[in-house]
């Protein structure tokens, strides 16, 4: 790649993977060159990328998960929003 500035030679110094999108592969690239001090940042997309997610979702271990404990609580949700309002307007006490 060369510098838009003077058209001499980028060098890559530094690939970070870009999490925040949905499809994994996507790399920054950022470029210094190598005869003025202009730096360059790229979005690539690389296609290997997706192999090394599937070989490390492989190789992670899956957790146990267990059912959730059922909560035991003898005494009825108290009646929402609208039913206590809809009970005051009829005149009646909600339940």
């Amino acid at each position: 790649m060369r510098c838009m500035a003077c058209g001499a030679e980028m060098i890559l110094i530094k690939v970070i993977e870009d999490e925040s999108m949905a499809v994994p592969g996507f790399e920054r690239h950022a470029f210094m060159c190598s005869a003025c001090p202009e730096t360059e940042n790229r979005l690539v997309f690389n296609k290997d990328a997706k192999s090394r997610q599937a070989q490390i979702a492989l190789t992670l271990p899956s957790p146990d998960l267990a059912p959730p404990a059922p909560i035991d609580d003898p005494t009825p949700p108290a009646p929402g929003f609208f039913v206590r309002t809809f009970a005051k307007l009829r005149g009646q006490q909600a339940r």
